[in-house]
Protein backbone atom coordinates (compact mmCIF):
# COMPACT_ATOMS: atom_id res chain seq x y z
CA UNK A 1 0.00 0.00 0.00
CA UNK A 2 2.47 2.21 0.66
CA UNK A 3 4.43 1.81 -2.61
CA UNK A 4 1.10 3.10 -4.19
CA UNK A 5 0.84 6.12 -1.63
CA UNK A 6 4.27 7.54 -2.50
CA UNK A 7 3.95 6.52 -6.08
CA UNK A 8 0.37 9.05 -6.18
CA UNK A 9 2.03 11.52 -4.63
CA UNK A 10 5.47 11.30 -7.36
CA UNK A 11 2.43 11.68 -10.05
CA UNK A 12 0.96 14.69 -8.77
CA UNK A 13 4.56 16.45 -9.05
CA UNK A 14 5.36 14.74 -12.54
CA UNK A 15 1.90 16.88 -13.27
CA UNK A 16 3.34 20.16 -12.25
CA UNK A 17 7.11 19.37 -13.38
CA UNK A 18 6.96 17.71 -16.20
CA UNK A 19 6.30 19.22 -20.40
CA UNK A 20 3.33 17.10 -21.68
CA UNK A 21 5.14 15.25 -24.10
CA UNK A 22 7.53 13.66 -21.18
CA UNK A 23 5.21 12.68 -18.72
CA UNK A 24 4.08 9.43 -19.21
CA UNK A 25 7.59 8.13 -20.30
CA UNK A 26 8.84 9.43 -16.91
CA UNK A 27 5.31 8.47 -15.13
CA UNK A 28 6.25 4.93 -16.74
CA UNK A 29 10.10 5.16 -15.33
CA UNK A 30 9.11 6.42 -11.94
CA UNK A 31 6.74 3.28 -11.62
CA UNK A 32 9.39 0.52 -12.75
CA UNK A 33 11.74 1.94 -10.22
CA UNK A 34 8.95 2.16 -7.09
CA UNK A 35 8.23 -1.61 -7.71
CA UNK A 36 11.80 -2.43 -8.35
CA UNK A 37 12.84 -0.85 -5.39
CA UNK A 38 9.87 -2.65 -3.15
CA UNK A 39 10.98 -5.98 -4.40
CA UNK A 40 14.85 -5.88 -3.37
CA UNK A 41 13.81 -4.22 -0.39
CA UNK A 42 11.54 -6.58 0.91
CA UNK A 43 12.97 -9.54 -0.17
CA UNK A 44 16.53 -8.02 1.74
CA UNK A 45 18.67 -7.74 -1.78
CA UNK A 46 19.40 -3.67 -0.83
CA UNK A 47 20.27 -4.67 2.08
CA UNK A 48 22.80 -7.29 1.34
CA UNK A 49 24.24 -5.66 -2.00
CA UNK A 50 24.68 -2.41 -0.45
CA UNK A 51 26.82 -3.90 2.64
CA UNK A 52 28.64 -5.80 0.01
CA UNK A 53 29.04 -2.52 -2.43
CA UNK A 54 30.81 -1.01 0.40
CA UNK A 55 33.22 -3.49 1.54
CA UNK A 56 34.07 -4.21 -1.84
CA UNK A 57 34.70 -0.62 -2.25
CA UNK A 58 36.76 -0.03 1.04
CA UNK A 59 34.11 3.06 1.32
CA UNK A 60 32.02 4.51 4.25
CA UNK A 61 28.30 6.18 3.53
CA UNK A 62 27.82 9.77 4.34
CA UNK A 63 23.91 10.26 4.82
CA UNK A 64 22.28 13.95 5.70
CA UNK A 65 19.12 15.39 6.61
CA UNK A 66 17.76 19.03 7.85
CA UNK A 67 14.44 18.93 9.62
CA UNK A 68 12.11 16.77 11.45
CA UNK A 69 9.21 16.79 11.68
CA UNK A 70 6.53 14.51 13.88
CA UNK A 71 4.08 13.79 10.73
CA UNK A 72 3.16 11.72 8.36
CA UNK A 73 5.02 13.11 5.48
CA UNK A 74 2.85 15.55 3.07
CA UNK A 75 4.03 18.14 0.35
CA UNK A 76 3.99 21.03 2.98
CA UNK A 77 5.86 19.37 5.56
CA UNK A 78 8.45 20.91 6.48
CA UNK A 79 10.91 18.39 7.43
CA UNK A 80 11.56 14.87 6.80
CA UNK A 81 9.28 12.43 8.52
CA UNK A 82 10.60 11.30 12.02
CA UNK A 83 8.98 7.69 10.60
CA UNK A 84 10.52 7.46 7.27
CA UNK A 85 14.28 9.06 9.44
CA UNK A 86 14.17 5.88 12.21
CA UNK A 87 13.03 3.29 9.03
CA UNK A 88 16.02 3.89 7.16
CA UNK A 89 18.71 4.06 10.29
CA UNK A 90 17.19 0.72 11.62
CA UNK A 91 17.69 -0.44 8.10
CA UNK A 92 21.06 0.92 8.17
CA UNK A 93 22.07 -0.13 11.59
CA UNK A 94 20.92 -3.57 10.27
CA UNK A 95 23.53 -3.76 7.42
CA UNK A 96 26.40 -1.65 8.34
CA UNK A 97 28.08 -0.01 11.65
CA UNK A 98 26.76 3.69 12.77
CA UNK A 99 30.36 5.30 12.60
CA UNK A 100 31.64 8.63 13.91
CA UNK A 101 32.36 11.34 11.15
CA UNK A 102 35.93 11.56 13.21
CA UNK A 103 36.64 7.85 11.91
CA UNK A 104 36.45 8.00 8.87
CA UNK A 105 37.82 11.90 8.54
CA UNK A 106 40.71 9.97 10.55
CA UNK A 107 41.16 7.30 8.29
CA UNK A 108 41.16 9.39 4.78
CA UNK A 109 44.06 11.81 7.22
CA UNK A 110 46.39 8.65 7.67
CA UNK A 111 46.11 7.51 3.68
CA UNK A 112 43.39 4.52 4.59
CA UNK A 113 40.64 3.05 3.97
CA UNK A 114 37.49 4.38 5.97
CA UNK A 115 35.46 1.43 7.91
CA UNK A 116 32.33 0.21 5.69
CA UNK A 117 29.90 1.67 7.54
CA UNK A 118 28.04 4.95 7.70
CA UNK A 119 27.93 8.46 9.37
CA UNK A 120 24.85 10.60 10.21
CA UNK A 121 24.37 14.78 9.99
CA UNK A 122 22.04 16.96 10.04
CA UNK A 123 22.35 20.53 8.73
CA UNK A 124 20.71 23.86 10.02
CA UNK A 125 20.92 23.29 13.15
CA UNK A 126 17.28 23.78 13.94
CA UNK A 127 15.08 22.84 17.27
CA UNK A 128 13.35 20.05 16.02
CA UNK A 129 17.18 18.61 15.69
CA UNK A 130 17.20 18.69 19.74
CA UNK A 131 13.74 18.02 20.27
CA UNK A 132 13.19 14.85 17.81
CA UNK A 133 16.11 13.45 16.25
CA UNK A 134 18.51 13.47 19.67
CA UNK A 135 16.27 11.06 21.08
CA UNK A 136 15.74 9.39 18.13
CA UNK A 137 19.40 8.55 17.21
CA UNK A 138 20.48 8.07 21.17
CA UNK A 139 17.62 5.21 21.61
CA UNK A 140 19.19 3.42 18.59
CA UNK A 141 23.35 4.85 19.50
CA UNK A 142 23.99 6.39 16.29
CA UNK A 143 26.78 8.80 16.35
CA UNK A 144 25.70 12.28 14.76
CA UNK A 145 26.95 15.85 13.61
CA UNK A 146 25.10 18.74 13.41
CA UNK A 147 26.52 21.40 11.14
CA UNK A 148 25.02 24.75 12.57
CA UNK A 149 24.68 28.34 10.61
CA UNK A 150 26.85 30.26 13.36
CA UNK A 151 25.18 34.01 12.83
CA UNK A 152 21.39 32.70 13.04
CA UNK A 153 21.86 31.06 16.87
CA UNK A 154 19.45 32.59 19.18
CA UNK A 155 18.42 35.43 16.06
CA UNK A 156 15.29 36.59 15.35
CA UNK A 157 15.35 35.49 11.77
CA UNK A 158 15.59 32.51 9.68
CA UNK A 159 18.29 31.19 6.77
CA UNK A 160 17.06 32.39 3.42
CA UNK A 161 16.06 28.88 1.85
CA UNK A 162 13.89 28.86 5.05
CA UNK A 163 12.30 32.30 4.48
CA UNK A 164 11.51 31.61 0.76
CA UNK A 165 9.43 28.11 1.76
CA UNK A 166 7.26 30.24 4.32
CA UNK A 167 6.81 33.28 2.28
CA UNK A 168 5.46 30.25 -0.59
CA UNK A 169 3.39 28.57 1.84
CA UNK A 170 1.94 31.71 3.23
CA UNK A 171 1.28 33.64 -0.50
CA UNK A 172 -2.47 34.81 -0.79
CA UNK A 173 -3.45 34.72 -4.10
CA UNK A 174 -3.17 31.90 -6.58
CA UNK A 175 0.24 32.79 -8.23
CA UNK A 176 3.26 34.17 -7.56
CA UNK A 177 4.56 36.67 -9.99
CA UNK A 178 7.32 35.85 -12.58
CA UNK A 179 10.91 37.37 -12.06
CA UNK A 180 12.14 38.29 -15.27
CA UNK A 181 15.44 35.72 -15.88
CA UNK A 182 14.70 33.48 -12.79
CA UNK A 183 11.30 32.20 -12.71
CA UNK A 184 7.31 32.09 -14.69
CA UNK A 185 4.48 33.20 -13.08
CA UNK A 186 4.16 30.04 -10.88
CA UNK A 187 0.40 28.63 -9.64
CA UNK A 188 0.57 28.03 -6.32
CA UNK A 189 -3.00 26.58 -5.62
CA UNK A 190 -2.80 23.51 -3.53
CA UNK A 191 -0.32 21.69 -1.54
CA UNK A 192 2.08 20.10 -4.48
CA UNK A 193 1.64 23.37 -6.27
CA UNK A 194 3.12 25.45 -3.19
CA UNK A 195 5.86 23.04 -2.37
CA UNK A 196 7.25 23.15 -6.21
CA UNK A 197 7.34 26.44 -6.77
CA UNK A 198 9.27 26.94 -3.04
CA UNK A 199 12.00 24.74 -4.64
CA UNK A 200 11.80 26.38 -8.06
CA UNK A 201 12.23 30.19 -6.00
CA UNK A 202 15.39 28.63 -4.04
CA UNK A 203 17.17 27.17 -6.67
CA UNK A 204 16.65 30.30 -8.67
CA UNK A 205 18.15 32.71 -5.56
CA UNK A 206 20.99 30.05 -5.08
CA UNK A 207 22.76 31.86 -8.38
CA UNK A 208 21.54 35.48 -7.23
CA UNK A 209 23.85 35.84 -4.19
CA UNK A 210 24.58 40.15 -4.86
CA UNK A 211 20.20 40.38 -5.31
CA UNK A 212 18.70 37.72 -3.21
CA UNK A 213 17.76 39.87 -0.26
CA UNK A 214 16.07 42.68 -2.73
CA UNK A 215 13.87 39.40 -4.22
CA UNK A 216 13.17 38.22 -1.02
CA UNK A 217 11.66 41.59 0.26
CA UNK A 218 9.85 42.25 -2.48
CA UNK A 219 8.17 39.01 -2.19
CA UNK A 220 7.50 39.11 1.80
CA UNK A 221 5.88 42.80 0.68
CA UNK A 222 3.75 41.25 -1.74
CA UNK A 223 2.96 38.38 0.57
CA UNK A 224 1.99 40.68 3.26
CA UNK A 225 5.53 40.61 5.38
CA UNK A 226 8.25 38.09 6.53
CA UNK A 227 6.46 35.24 7.95
CA UNK A 228 8.82 33.06 10.83
CA UNK A 229 9.23 29.26 10.73
CA UNK A 230 7.44 27.44 13.62
CA UNK A 231 9.42 27.43 16.29
CA UNK A 232 10.47 23.81 16.36
CA UNK A 233 11.46 24.73 12.24
CA UNK A 234 14.05 27.92 13.70
CA UNK A 235 17.92 27.72 14.18
CA UNK A 236 18.58 26.67 17.87
CA UNK A 237 19.49 28.86 20.73
CA UNK A 238 22.32 29.09 22.35
CA UNK A 239 21.11 26.89 25.34
CA UNK A 240 19.69 24.39 22.63
CA UNK A 241 23.15 24.58 20.93
CA UNK A 242 24.96 23.58 24.13
CA UNK A 243 22.34 20.00 23.82
CA UNK A 244 23.75 19.46 20.18
CA UNK A 245 27.13 18.20 22.33
CA UNK A 246 27.92 15.38 24.42
CA UNK A 247 28.71 11.51 23.86
CA UNK A 248 27.91 10.57 20.18
CA UNK A 249 26.75 13.89 19.68
CA UNK A 250 29.18 16.44 17.95
CA UNK A 251 28.44 20.29 16.49
CA UNK A 252 30.27 21.29 13.12
CA UNK A 253 29.77 24.89 11.37
CA UNK A 254 27.39 25.46 8.49
CA UNK A 255 28.76 29.14 7.76
CA UNK A 256 27.43 32.21 9.56
CA UNK A 257 24.32 32.46 7.09
CA UNK A 258 24.08 30.69 4.51
CA UNK A 259 25.55 31.86 1.66
CA UNK A 260 25.91 30.19 -1.28
CA UNK A 261 30.06 30.63 -0.87
CA UNK A 262 31.53 30.22 -4.34
CA UNK A 263 29.30 33.94 -5.04
CA UNK A 264 31.21 36.12 -2.27
CA UNK A 265 34.42 37.60 -2.81
CA UNK A 266 37.14 35.73 -0.68
CA UNK A 267 36.79 38.41 1.93
CA UNK A 268 33.91 37.90 2.72
CA UNK A 269 34.10 34.22 2.40
CA UNK A 270 36.76 33.68 4.87
CA UNK A 271 34.28 35.99 7.37
CA UNK A 272 31.38 33.31 6.87
CA UNK A 273 34.13 29.82 7.46
CA UNK A 274 36.45 31.04 9.63
CA UNK A 275 33.85 33.37 11.76
CA UNK A 276 31.32 30.54 12.34
CA UNK A 277 34.22 28.35 13.90
CA UNK A 278 34.76 31.05 16.11
CA UNK A 279 31.47 31.76 16.71
CA UNK A 280 30.76 28.66 17.57
CA UNK A 281 33.93 27.84 20.01
CA UNK A 282 32.98 31.01 21.94
CA UNK A 283 29.24 29.74 22.47
CA UNK A 284 30.37 25.89 23.18
CA UNK A 285 33.67 26.53 24.64
CA UNK A 286 34.86 23.44 22.89
CA UNK A 287 36.68 22.79 19.38
CA UNK A 288 34.96 22.92 16.60
CA UNK A 289 36.56 21.18 13.74
CA UNK A 290 34.01 20.18 10.86
CA UNK A 291 32.23 22.02 8.37
CA UNK A 292 29.47 21.53 5.73
CA UNK A 293 29.01 24.23 2.42
CA UNK A 294 25.75 25.42 2.21
CA UNK A 295 23.90 24.10 -0.70
CA UNK A 296 27.36 22.00 -1.20
CA UNK A 297 27.43 20.94 -4.50
CA UNK A 298 30.70 22.08 -6.41
CA UNK A 299 29.62 24.84 -7.88
CA UNK A 300 28.38 26.43 -4.44
CA UNK A 301 32.14 26.48 -3.42
CA UNK A 302 35.51 26.70 -5.50
CA UNK A 303 38.83 26.18 -5.09
CA UNK A 304 39.56 29.78 -3.24
CA UNK A 305 36.84 28.42 -0.68
CA UNK A 306 38.24 24.95 -0.82
CA UNK A 307 41.59 26.86 0.30
CA UNK A 308 40.04 28.93 3.38
CA UNK A 309 38.12 26.13 4.96
CA UNK A 310 41.19 24.16 5.15
CA UNK A 311 43.29 28.07 6.43
CA UNK A 312 40.08 28.27 9.23
CA UNK A 313 41.30 25.59 11.17
CA UNK A 314 39.25 22.41 10.25
CA UNK A 315 39.89 18.78 9.34
CA UNK A 316 37.26 17.97 7.16
CA UNK A 317 34.00 19.76 5.09
CA UNK A 318 30.97 18.08 3.71
CA UNK A 319 29.15 18.33 0.05
CA UNK A 320 26.00 17.36 -1.03
CA UNK A 321 27.59 15.64 -3.63
CA UNK A 322 26.23 12.20 -3.63
CA UNK A 323 28.29 9.16 -3.61
CA UNK A 324 30.94 7.35 -1.01
CA UNK A 325 34.11 8.05 0.87
CA UNK A 326 37.26 6.12 0.24
CA UNK A 327 40.91 6.02 0.61
CA UNK A 328 42.40 9.30 -1.75
CA UNK A 329 39.07 10.99 -1.40
CA UNK A 330 39.38 14.86 -0.29
CA UNK A 331 38.23 15.56 3.23
CA UNK A 332 37.84 18.65 2.35
CA UNK A 333 34.75 17.85 0.28
CA UNK A 334 33.34 14.86 1.11
CA UNK A 335 30.65 13.48 -0.60
CA UNK A 336 27.17 12.73 1.38
CA UNK A 337 23.85 11.29 0.11
CA UNK A 338 20.53 13.40 1.02
CA UNK A 339 18.01 10.89 1.24
CA UNK A 340 14.62 12.08 0.18
CA UNK A 341 11.60 11.93 2.46
CA UNK A 342 10.15 8.59 1.32
CA UNK A 343 9.93 5.32 3.01
CA UNK A 344 12.72 3.32 3.76
CA UNK A 345 11.80 1.31 0.90
CA UNK A 346 12.18 3.86 -1.76
CA UNK A 347 15.53 5.74 0.55
CA UNK A 348 17.33 2.43 0.88
CA UNK A 349 17.21 1.80 -3.10
CA UNK A 350 18.03 4.93 -4.06
CA UNK A 351 21.01 4.96 -1.33
CA UNK A 352 22.19 2.04 -3.00
CA UNK A 353 22.27 3.54 -6.73
CA UNK A 354 24.24 6.04 -5.59
CA UNK A 355 26.40 3.36 -3.97
CA UNK A 356 26.57 1.84 -7.24
CA UNK A 357 26.95 4.40 -9.63
CA UNK A 358 29.88 5.88 -7.38
CA UNK A 359 31.97 2.40 -7.56
CA UNK A 360 34.37 3.60 -10.69
CA UNK A 361 34.86 7.21 -9.61
CA UNK A 362 38.66 8.00 -9.81
CA UNK A 363 40.03 9.15 -5.75
CA UNK A 364 38.63 13.11 -5.82
CA UNK A 365 41.57 14.45 -4.07
CA UNK A 366 43.43 14.05 -7.42
CA UNK A 367 41.17 16.45 -9.63
CA UNK A 368 40.42 19.83 -9.44
CA UNK A 369 37.02 20.40 -7.86
CA UNK A 370 34.84 21.37 -11.18
CA UNK A 371 36.38 18.53 -12.41
CA UNK A 372 35.03 16.33 -9.96
CA UNK A 373 32.37 13.85 -11.62
CA UNK A 374 28.56 15.09 -10.04
CA UNK A 375 25.46 12.62 -10.59
CA UNK A 376 23.26 15.73 -10.48
CA UNK A 377 22.66 18.10 -13.06
CA UNK A 378 20.43 19.90 -10.36
CA UNK A 379 19.74 19.34 -6.96
CA UNK A 380 16.64 16.70 -6.66
CA UNK A 381 14.03 17.84 -4.08
CA UNK A 382 14.82 16.35 -1.49
CA UNK A 383 18.62 17.83 -1.49
CA UNK A 384 17.29 21.70 -1.55
CA UNK A 385 18.47 23.37 1.28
Amino acid sequence: MRVFQELRKDWKLLLLEEPHARRLAVAIKHSAKYFLAACFYYSGLTGILLARRLRTSKAALIVGYHGVQNGTASFLSRGHSLKNIAELLAFLSKHLRPLALDEVVGALIQSKSPPPGFVLTFDDGLVNNVSLAIPLVQSMRIPVTFFVPAGFVGSPEDPWPILVREIVYAWPRPTIPAEPGLWPSLFVEGDAGRFAASHRIKRALKGCEGRRLEILGRLALHSGGFPRAPESDRVVNPELLRKMIGPGLSVGAHSRTHPILSGLDPERAHEEIAGSRLDLQRLLGTEVLDFAYPNGRFRDFDETTHRLVQEAGFRCALTTEPGTVGAGDDPFALRRCMPQDVPAFLASFDLLLRVWNDRRRPADRMQPILSRKSYLSLPTIGEMM
